[in-house]
This record gives structure tokens, sequence and C-alpha cells, in this order.
């Protein structure tokens, strides 16, 4: 599909998709895939007539089942956001009747305005960095303090490591002993992190957001699908761990980035909190690739057997990273914060 004219994608909604929206704008279009996400298809559309790029994407509602009120939220949240002027607020494309979506063979899409100009930085490369992109997710969650009513959960359980412990329960029977294991020796951290007392984006990853042209700072936050009302923390812990991720293991001085940037706006931020958080989000995704492989691989996209279970043990080895350098966090955390 890279590359291709619309008009010579054969049995494809995404004619029908495109020229729903702007029949004119998107005549002729290019369309290639964009990314590497584990849940929707994304794609990069350059119209013919040199009106800017757009992202189209078709919204997996096996994962999220209700998708209105994926798309509700998300204009509250954008809503929210756009009343700073230090990051780009992205953009929705709308029908000529008002409405953000449209659906076509039984599949819903939506098309958001390409930002121009901004780059994802996997692994990123500095200290400024990993601060710019804390400071960024601090930031959204401090302006999301102007939402009045608390988000329901687009996806049910999503974040709470209890939940997913449960669905783990229902096939732990056929996990490889020693994952079996150190799931059920760890399972303790479910106790930790349970008050919902603000909104977060949910989805804290380092690709997850934009930088400038230079690389230096964030220039906009993006995928508003797991915006939900929640535990501070459990944005902060998805950083570190998407931080450290992608940077191989757990760093002080990168944790401390984090923790220094995000703090900037978050207010709520506490040492013991932010040391066990990493542990927490990190265990949870490890048990979640871990399910989902030993379900069949239904809810996380594979190119090959045994890729969910790879990624578990990749998660799980983060964890026992974050288990161990627990003390180290909070002693960073408080001198950070002086205290």
């Amino acid at each position: 599909m890279h590359g291709c004219c619309v008009a010579d994608i054969e049995d494809s909604a995404l004619t029908a998709v495109l020229q729903s929206f702007d029949e004119s704008l998107f005549q002729a279009a290019k369309v290639q895939p964009l990314g590497d996400g584990h849940i929707h298809d994304t794609y990069l559309v350059t119209p013919s007539l040199g009106a800017g790029r757009f992202v189209l994407q078709k919204i997996n509602e096996f994962v999220f089942k209700d998708a209105g009120l994926v798309m509700r939220q998300t204009e509250h949240l954008l809503e929210s956001w756009s009343q700073q002027n230090d990051y780009v607020v992205p953009k929705l494309l709308r029908q000529p009747d008002g409405s953000n979506t449209v659906r076509a063979n039984d599949e819903l899409w939506r098309i958001w305005h390409y930002i121009e100009g901004g780059k994802t930085i996997d692994p990123l490369q500095t200290l400024q960095q990993i601060e710019s992109v804390g400071c960024a997710f601090g930031r959204l969650q401090q302006a999301a303090e102007s939402i009045d009513a608390p988000f329901e959960d687009t996806i049910e359980g999503f974040l709470n490591l209890g939940y997913y412990l449960n669905e783990f329960s229902e096939v732990r029977s056929t996990a490889p002993s020693e994952l079996a294991a150190l799931v059920d020796e760890s399972s303790g951290l479910a106790e930790k992190l349970v008050e919902r007392h603000c909104h977060i984006h949910g989805d804290c990853k380092v690709n997850n957001v934009l930088f400038d042209e230079a690389g230096a700072n964030v220039i906009a936050v993006i995928d508003f699908d797991t915006a939900m009302f929640g535990h501070w923390a459990w944005d902060f812990g998805d950083l570190v761990r998407s931080v450290s991720f992608s940077a191989g293991g757990y760093d002080g001085d990168r944790f401390a980035a984090c923790f220094a940037g995000f703090t900037t706006a978050q207010k709520r931020s506490n040492p013991e909190d932010a040391a066990v958080a990493p542990a927490y989000v990190s265990l949870m995704l490890g048990v979640r690739f871990l399910t989902d492989h030993l379900q069949g691989n239904v809810y996380f996209k594979t190119t090959e057997h045994g890729q969910n279970l790879a990624r578990a043990q990749e998660q799980f080895a983060l964890f026992r990273q974050f288990d161990q350098a627990r003390a180290q966090m909070i002693g960073i955390a408080e001198r950070i914060l002086g205290t």
C-alpha cells in the first residue's frame, strides 16, 4: 500500500472513508501505512492538491467497545488542553455535518490533521528530551483538572493490575512455570496505586509525543484514546517504563529526568508512589502480554508466533530492575522535591 493512489486500492473502504469527509480534497490522494502501533490501523494521507497531510485511523472496536465514548472524551480532553499555548493541540477533521468519524464496511474511521514539523524520537537521546516528555505529560494532567465529570474507562479494567491478574488466572495453568511463579510472587502490587483522583493520558509512551525538528523539546502530545480518571502515577510509571525500555534498562539519571519534568506541573507527585509506579506498570503490561499470548493473540497485533510471549518477558525483566531499584528511586524523588 506504500505510495499508492486511493483510487487504485480495490476492495478497500479507504476511498469511501476519505471522500465522505471531503470528496474533492482527497481525490487521488496518496495513502501509506504510518507507525507500528499495536492497536489501530494508521495511514498517512497526502492529498494531491497540496492542502497539508492527514492521519487516517481505523479504530479498533474489538479493543475499544464504545468508540463513541472514546471520541466524546477525546473531544473533552482536547478542549481542556487547548487552554494552553505551549503545545500544539491535535485537530480532528470533520465531515460537513460536524461528525468526526465515519463508518464504512462496518469499520469506524477518523482523520487527524497531520502535525507538520513534529517527529517522534525513540529511543530518547538526552536527559533534556526525557525531562521535556515528562513535563508535557505532567502539563496534560494539570490541564485536565478543568474537566468536571470523571471520564469513564474506554477499556474495561485498563491500567488496573488486579483486573489483569484475574484475567491471567483463567489461563495460568498453561503459562511457563517460571513466569507464573513471578506473577504470583508479585501480585501484592495490585494493592498499590488503587486510588483514582485525576484525569490522566493513559498511554505515556515516548512515541506518543512529537518533538520539534531540532529534537530538543516536545511540541505536541498525541493519542488520547485511553484518557481516563485514574491514579496520577499510572501515567508516570508508564513514562519511566517506556523511557527505560527504549534505552535498554533502568537508569537513575533517566528516572530523575522523568520525575523532574513531570513534577514541574503535576503537584500530586510523591516519592513513594513514583518509585512503585514503574514496577506496577511493567508487571501489569507483562501480565497483559502473557495473557494475550496464552489466549491466542486476540488483543495485541503480532507478526510472528511467540511475539507476545517475548514482549511479556521483556516487561518482566524491566519489572525486576524497577523492583530492585525502588529505594534508590525514592531517594532521587525526595532529593528533587527537597524532602
